[in-house]
């Protein structure tokens, strides 16, 4: 099955004419109209609709778009394009039909032929504006597809009768890759591909649609010009993404904005399942009423994600999460490289039951709650008590944390190396610079804590001990050289050993 890919083409109001700039076709492109085409509706099962200039889809009741092309000579790539006359924010799949046989004026709901698996997906769509799915390996002869929806809104796509038929080409156009996206005006946002495809919208509808249509070339990249970009209380929402670099202009030049301040989370840039993800050269300022789940940069089933040079000024709750704890979910091998967090009440950076990560390089200022924690999921969650292992926390800054500078909360192997910690606990008293500690009964075995400064020049000191092993439920906990934990240099004291088989080195 082709993994999603789509393009959202540009739609520009102009005299009042809504006109539709597509990417040229590739030369010696053939570009075929449907021979039929048609919808079905589930809430008048024997309603005819193949007269219609608009075809539509829903979700409940049940809508269903049929189109019927006459292939000859496709070549190995094809794209199937349709018109938006109405958007959705979930959009549409494309789905194969076997049966050609069907007709135009004659199907309706109760004999429509069956439909099959999901080809590819639009992601949310746009009003006006062009969709483009990849649906190469067509062949030859008749060939039928279904379009449906799991959106609960009625969406309205151009049929053949009227003036944006749909289409099919072949071969498909060229790598879009980069999307350049600039601030047009007010609320306007634009993405101008490679290849020449443009769209045209708001700043969540381009973006979103740029990076699903980029996800299924080599290199996909969406670039940011200099400048701000303001996506006023909303947010993007990624799911399931592979592959695709956010890229600024550089970390003090291309700044990504909301503020929202609902009962949900509205992080800017919010993955449901990120795979080798890059976001970098840019800062991030997601303002709002606190709330502890609302992050900057939300990475759920983040796995190989990379963020870089990234600096985050404002957030509702953390500034960076990693999230591994829902059912079959797994965030492994990520890396945060060279960041600048400032001002966040929750943690700087989170890894919540995720392995094998890095962060290195980053300056981690005035957070509510810890620099960085490395912590187990709780007892009810789906995968309960999975622990954060193996993690690498080395040569970072961190001033000013809430509660502790680093914290390892139940989880394993985790290097904490070459950091330098001062003035922990500002938010909460008794916090330490370096905690590692337990919680539910679950061990906390085997990290290593080496070469770090942890001590608070502050009057007064708030940062109680420098390293704090704080249960003995922690195992063999190894505190190496160099490290630089004094006292008066700590409110309490240098460092306190509750841990079973601590190990010096």
């Amino acid at each position: 099955m082709l993994r999603r890919v789509a393009i959202s083409l540009a739609a520009a109001l102009l005299g009042g004419m809504l006109l539709a700039t597509v990417g040229a076709a590739p030369a010696g492109a053939v570009t075929l109209n449907p021979v039929a085409d048609t919808y079905v509706d589930g809430s008048s099962p024997s309603s005819t609709f193949g007269t219609r200039i608009y075809m539509r889809t829903d979700n409940s009741p049940e809508l269903r778009a049929y189109l019927r092309f006459d292939v000859q000579g496709a070549g190995p790539t094809a794209v199937l394009r349709f018109f938006a006359e109405t958007g959705n924010t979930i959009g549409v799949d494309v789905r194969t039909v076997s049966d050609n046989t069907w007709g135009e004026l004659s199907t309706n709901f109760t004999n429509a032929p069956a439909v099959g698996p999901v080809i590819a997906s639009t992601g949310p769509i746009t009003a006006g504006t062009w969709q483009q799915v990849n649906v190469s390996g067509v062949g030859n002869g008749l060939v039928s597809f279904a379009l449906t929806s799991t959106s609960d809104t009625a969406t309205r796509f151009t049929s053949k009768e009227g003036a944006n038929k749909p289409q099919l080409v072949t071969p498909a156009p060229g790598s879009p890759s980069p999307y350049v996206v600039s601030h047009v005006s007010g609320s306007t946002y634009q993405a101008v591909g490679a290849n020449g495809n443009t769209i045209t919208g708001s700043l969540k509808s381009v973006v979103q649609n740029a990076a699903t249509d980029v996800d299924d070339f080599p290199n996909p990249v969406v670039q940011f010009t200099a400048g701000t970009f303001d996506l006023g209380s909303d947010f993007f929402k990624f799911n399931e993404l592979h592959n695709v670099a956010f890229v600024g202009a550089g970390m003090n030049s291309t700044i990504i904005q909301n503020n929202n301040s609902t009962a949900a989370d509205t992080e800017p840039f919010n993955f449901t399942g990120a795979f080798d993800v890059t976001v970098s050269d840019l800062t991030v300022s997601a303002s709002g009423t606190p709330r502890s789940t609302s992050d900057a940069l939300d990475f759920d089933k983040g796995n190989r994600v990379l963020v870089e040079r990234v600096k985050i000024t404002a957030s509702r709750g953390r500034a960076i999460v990693f999230d591994g704890k829902n059912s079959n979910w797994t965030s492994v091998e990520n890396t945060v490289r060279d960041c600048v967090i400032d001002g966040v009440p929750g943690d700087g950076i989170e890894f919540l039951a995720s392995s094998n990560n890095v962060v290195e390089g980053c300056t981690i200022t005035n957070t509510g709650l810890h620099g960085i924690q490395l912590v187990k999921s709780s007892t009810t969650a789906a995968q309960p008590n999975k622990k954060s292992n193996d993690n690498i926390i080395r040569n970072n800054v961190i001033d000013e944390a809430g509660q502790d500078g680093v914290n390892v909360g139940s989880s394993d192997r985790n290097q904490i190396t070459g950091n330098t910690i001062t003035n922990s606990a500002d938010v909460t008293p008794g916090r330490d610079g370096i905690r590692v500690s337990s919680s539910d009964s679950i061990t906390c075995d085997d990290n290593v804590v080496s070469n770090n400064s942890a001590n608070d020049n502050q009057s007064p000191k708030t940062q109680k001990y420098g390293l704090n092993i704080g249960s003995s439920l922690c195992n063999r906990t190894v505190v190496g050289p160099g490290n630089n934990f004094t006292n008066p240099g700590n409110l309490t004291g240098a460092f306190r050993d509750l841990g079973t088989g601590t190990i010096f080195q």
